[in-house]
């Protein structure tokens, strides 16, 4: 069984301060995307091999606001909510939210065919970045990178772009990184400079760094390999595609 998950896996070998500068990332979104679902795939294929003392988190299922919510709660950016409407021309009955300082309309439909019919209604009207997924539309008002590839990573590609996004946006995983170092280090996130991040592959689902208690599903994991720094000294790090997992070289 193993030696079949690894044959599909080779056969079909994603803020700081600064701009970061990414050097060798050769896939784009929808392929990066496609080739971590065949990781899960596949994972789920092999069985109850996997990291014993760190298991595999799972992708957050989002078809609700309350998925939404919960799901940048647990990356560690918490919507907070406000007294008003959401304000898109077209679309009525959503509520309105501060995601890092910026607004964030959330609209919630009865059912998915619902969503479809209001999504072409947004598509023409937003004015900002929007998603759509599940019985939600998302539509955000701001124009930090960092946020829109954080809601990318967990709503998929975005309907509408804002030409007034001025930020590269970074692939979930880099923020995750950041988060991970600050906390290792006892350090103020702020401080922690993007020297550059790298799609690659893990030869396991250990990142290629299992520690000597772990058993490792031996399957090719897409992820990143990020560098990032503080003050004069930098530090390496891995993780999974969207950053569900991190560790230090």
């Amino acid at each position: 069984m193993a030696a079949l998950a690894q044959e599909m896996l080779t056969t079909h070998t994603l803020a700081t301060s600064i701009r970061p500068v990414a050097r060798g990332v050769n896939h784009t979104g929808s392929e990066m995307r496609r080739r971590t679902a065949l990781t899960i795939v596949v994972l789920a294929f092999v069985g109850l091999t996997g990291c014993t003392s760190a298991a595999l988190p799972p992708e957050p299922v989002i078809e609700t606001a309350d998925d939404l919510q919960a799901a940048l709660e647990q990356a560690g950016h918490p919507l907070e909510p406000t007294a008003l409407g959401a304000a898109v021309d077209g679309l009525v009955g959503g509520r309105r939210y501060f995601l890092d300082g910026s607004y964030l309309d959330v609209f919630e439909y009865e059912t998915a065919p619902t969503q479809q019919a209001a999504e072409q209604d947004l598509m023409a009207s937003a004015s900002g970045v929007a998603w759509g997924r599940g019985k939600i539309l998302v539509v955000y008002h701001g124009t930090d990178g960092g946020s829109i590839a954080l809601l990318s990573g967990l709503l998929g590609d975005p309907l509408t772009l804002s030409d007034e996004v001025v930020d590269e946006p970074y692939p979930p995983a880099v923020p995750s990184a950041i988060a991970f170092l600050a906390e290792d280090l006892g350090e103020d996130p702020g401080r922690i400079v993007v020297v550059e991040y790298e799609a690659t592959e893990w030869p396991d689902a250990c990142l290629g760094l299992g520690r000597p208690s772990e058993t490792c599903a031996e399957v090719v994991m897409a992820g990143w390999r990020i560098v990032l720094q503080l003050d004069s000294t930098t530090y390496a790090l891995r993780s999974d595609a969207y950053g569900q997992m991190v560790r230090r070289e």
